[in-house]
């Protein structure tokens, strides 16, 4: 059975280990490298409204995924879901999903949330379908975004809109003026 929790600092470690293995396992997929961030600590705040979530196997941390509201003044109805990543060996067996599912419940506990929104490259077609399966859209595309041993990979930026008390906002009901 999968379980899902928010990370605690304890959690470092463990979070370093996988994080550090998908940059360098699964390069083609990241923004990042490891050289950005050697240390590859938890990157957020243990808070209601910045959080990283673990998911589970028999004690083994197998995916992660973290969110951090803006705090800027103009900016706080926005929070940005980053460093997503699930082990290659459990890829397919829908924990992305779960830990998305699962980010997405708390999100909408956040007073004020409206949108949440990540980046994507281009070219990981397996991580847009799962963004666009939870409601996510692409608004922007960047050309050339990120230099992948030579190659300029496009970036996509996917956004999910929320409602204060019900949710994500049903395009097709808004349609049908319900």
């Amino acid at each position: 059975m999968i379980i899902v929790r928010a990370l605690e600092p304890g959690d470092n470690a463990v979070y370093q280990r996988l994080w550090l293995q998908g940059l360098t396992e699964q390069s083609s997929f990241f923004r990042s490298a490891p050289e950005d961030d050697p240390a590859a600590n938890i990157p957020t705040r243990f808070a209601p409204d910045s959080f990283t979530l673990g998911a589970f196997f028999e004690r083994e941390l197998i995916g992660i995924v973290s969110l951090e509201r803006d705090h800027r003044v103009k900016l706080r109805h926005r929070a940005l879901i980053f460093r997503m990543f699930v082990r290659p060996s459990a890829a397919g067996g829908g924990v992305g999903k779960i830990l998305l599912q699962e980010l997405l419940r708390l999100a909408q506990g956040i007073a004020g949330l409206r949108y949440t929104y990540l980046t994507v490259l281009a070219s990981n077609q397996r991580a847009i379908g799962l963004y666009s399966s939870l409601g996510f859209e692409a608004f922007a595309r960047e050309p050339g975004a990120v230099n992948i041993d030579g190659n300029f990979v496009d970036e996509l930026q996917m956004a999910r809109q929320h409602t204060p008390d019900s949710g994500p906002i049903d395009k097709m009901k808004l349609r049908q003026g319900l």
